[in-house]
């Protein structure tokens, strides 16, 4: 699972770099490009909040016990 992970990261600037150099013009690629990079924004936060979360219980945990 991690080699997975390592690859997908590792593979991201490829990627982008090849829609870039081919889809650079394209009005629909622009579109579904910004709903992406919204979609990601919704994860990355809600991802940060499943965190501060964590971190809160933990330390409520700690201060109570």
């Amino acid at each position: 699972m991690l080699k997975l992970i390592t690859f997908l990261a590792a593979s991201i600037p490829v990627i982008l770099f090849v829609k870039n150099l081919f889809f650079k013009n394209s009005k629909v690629m622009q579109k579904a490009s910004s709903e992406f990079r919204k979609q990601v924004d919704y994860l990355v936060w809600g991802i940060l909040a499943l965190v501060v979360c964590a971190i809160a219980y933990s330390v409520a945990k700690l201060v109570w016990g």
